[in-house]
C-alpha cells in the first residue's frame, strides 16, 4: 500500500510524506530524515510568506535544502497581505518540489495572523489567495486542510472548499481528518476519508495520528481510498518510521547515537541560542521510546545550553534506558 503516487505528473514513492511541524521540520531534522530514507518527499515547517522574503534561504535552517533531502515541499502560512507573487519569484533558487498553503493550523498565532484555519474559514480570500498563487507559480501546488469548523455541519463546506482546490488548478490535497478546534489529543477521525476520497478528483493524502502500519492493517478500509499518507509526530519519535511504512529493514537502534547525531547536525545549521530550543522541540518527542522518558526529558530542561543538553541526554542514553513497547503511544 501507498508505493507511489502521482502529483502533477511527477512520481513520489513511496506515497510517504513527512508533515510539516513548527520547531521540528528543519533542515537539520530533514537531514537526519534523509539517512534513513523510506520517504517519498519531506515537508519545511510553516514558513511565513511575508517573512520568507527577508531570508537568506541558502543559509536558514527553515529554508535551505541539501540535495541528499530529495524532494522538499515548502509550506507557506499566509492571509493575502503579502506580496505573494514576491514570494513566487523567489523560489526557484531552492528547487523546491511543490509549494503547500496552510489552510488547518489552528495555533491562536496563526489565526491571528489570518493564516491557517482562518483563511480557510474566508471563502473569498481563500480564493483570492489561491488564484494569485496559481497565476503566479506554474509548478506543483497542494493544499492542508481540516474537515472545518462544526463537527455536526461540515460536510457542504468543506465540500465547497474542496470544489475551489480543483478550480483553482491544485494538483493535490492534504487532510487532517479532525476539526478546527479539536486539540490533538482528540481521536483523529479516519473513518472519513472514504468520505473524502469519494467526492474528489485530486490525490488526496491522508494525515492524523498514523503512527504504525499496523494502523493500516486494522483499518484498511479507511485507507485504502487514499493516495497517500503523511506521518508527524510519530518522525520526531522515530526518524526511521518512514522506512517501517515503506516495508524496509530498520536494523538495530543505537538512540543514543541518533540522539547525538541530530544534535550535531543542528549545530552545524543554527547558532546555539536556537539549536537550545530546537533540540528541546525534538526530545520531548524522542522521549517517548523510553518507559522513563519523562526523566530524560526533565533531565534536559534543567540545561542552560547545549553542551549541557547534550551531557544530560548521552548520560541517559547510554545506559541503554528500558523501551515503550508503543502501544497506546501518547503525544499529550
Amino acid at each position: 500500500m501507498f508505493e507511489r503516487i502521482v502529483i502533477d505528473g511527477r512520481t513520489f514513492a513511496p506515497a510517504l510524506f513527512l508533515a510539516p511541524m513548527e520547531g521540528i521540520t528543519n533542515s537539520a531534522f530533514r537531514r537526519l530524515l534523509s539517512d534513513y530514507g523510506g520517504y517519498g518527499a519531506l515537508f519545511t515547517e510553516m514558513l511565513s510568506a511575508g517573512a520568507f522574503l527577508q531570508e537568506k534561504t541558502r543559509e536558514s535552517s527553515f529554508t535551505r535544502r541539501r540535495d541528499c533531502e530529495g524532494p522538499v515541499i515548502y509550506q507557506f502560512g499566509a492571509s493575502g497581505r503579502e506580496d505573494l507573487e514576491a514570494v513566487i519569484r523567489k523560489l526557484p533558487e531552492l528547487g523546491a518540489a511543490a509549494v503547500d498553503l496552510n489552510l488547518g493550523c489552528p495555533a491562536p498565532k496563526v489565526k491571528a495572523n489570518g493564516w491557517g484555519v482562518a483563511l480557510c474559514a474566508d471563502f473569498p480570500r481563500l480564493r483570492e489567495v489561491l488564484e494569485r498563487i496559481r497565476r503566479s507559480y506554474a509548478g506543483t501546488l497542494t493544499v492542508k486542510c481540516r474537515l472545518g469548523d462544526d463537527p455536526d455541519h461540515w460536510r457542504e463546506g468543506f465540500l465547497e472548499r474542496v470544489r475551489l482546490f480543483e478550480d483553482v488548478g491544485v494538483n493535490a490535497l492534504t487532510v487532517h481528518v479532525r476539526f478546527s478546534g479539536e486539540k490533538l489529543k482528540r481521536r483523529p477521525r479516519w473513518e472519513e476519508f472514504p468520505w473524502i476520497a469519494a467526492r474528489t478528483k485530486l490525490p488526496l493524502i491522508g494525515n492524523g495520528d498514523i503512527c504504525s502500519p499496523r494502523d493500516l492493517e486494522a483499518n484498511r478500509a479507511f485507507f485504502e481510498p487514499l493516495s497517500g499518507l503523511m506521518l508527524g509526530r510519530i518522525a520526531a519519535v522515530k526518524p526511521w518510521i518512514f522506512r517501517e511504512f515503506a516495508g524496509l529493514e530498520v536494523g538495530e537502534i543505537d538512540y543514543a547515537e541518533v540522539w547525538d547525531r541530530l544534535y550535531r547536525y543542528t549545530l552545524e545549521d543554527m547558532p546555539p541560542e536556537r539549536a537550545f530550543g530546537r533540540l528541546l522541540d525534538f526530545s520531548y518527542y524522542f522521549a517517548k521510546n523510553f518507559m522513563f522518558g519523562h526523566v530524560f526529558y526533565s533531565s534536559l530542561q534543567k540545561a542552560a545550553t547545549p553542551g549541557e543538553i547534550r551531557a544530560a541526554a548521552l548520560r541517559f542514553l547510554e545506559a541503554r534506558p528500558g523501551l515503550n513497547p508503543g502501544k497506546g503511544l501518547s503525544f499529550t
